[in-house]
């Protein structure tokens, strides 16, 4: 039995689908939540460049190209770590909940061979903290201060 290496975070979040969008395709929103972002637009063949903090054996470079933009259900990237063998797709859907909710799913896919499982194992605790904690952080200060 093989396990897959893919990558799956759901969460719910209690925002409109257009506010969830507006953190995941402006540049100074994905700054704040996810990492500095050189040259993001939600353009497809958009390449731009994801900074973080470098630690031991990566450069905390990753680079993007974007694949998919259908507004407000779709945003899709490439990612390819400066030390990546594999170039990897993440793919953002949003869907309508209940009360006005966005159900946002987050697929990371891609990951092949021995490294992408190592790769993959790496990125899926991120991803869950940056899914549940980071992006709805961001929309919870955003909200409060569209509010004020």
């Amino acid at each position: 039995m093989t396990t897959s290496r893919d990558i799956t975070v759901d969460v719910e979040l209690p925002y409109p689908p257009a506010q969830v969008w507006q953190a995941l395709t402006d540049a100074d929103a994905l700054a704040d939540w996810l990492m500095p972002v050189d040259g993001f637009a939600p353009v497809v063949g958009r390449a731009f460049t994801l900074r973080a903090k470098p630690m031991p054996g990566w450069d905390g470079v990753v680079h993007c190209e974007v694949t998919e933009v259908d507004e407000p259900h779709t945003l899709a990237y490439t990612w390819r770590g400066s030390r990546m063998r594999t170039t990897t797709t993440v793919t953002w859907t949003l869907a309508e909940a209940d009360g006005g909710h966005t159900r946002l799913r987050l697929a990371h896919q891609g990951f092949t061979g021995l490294g992408g499982a190592v790769l993959a194992l790496m990125h899926r605790g991120g991803w869950k903290k940056i899914a549940h904690t980071r992006l709805a952080g961001h929309l919870a200060r955003t909200t409060s201060k569209d509010n004020s």
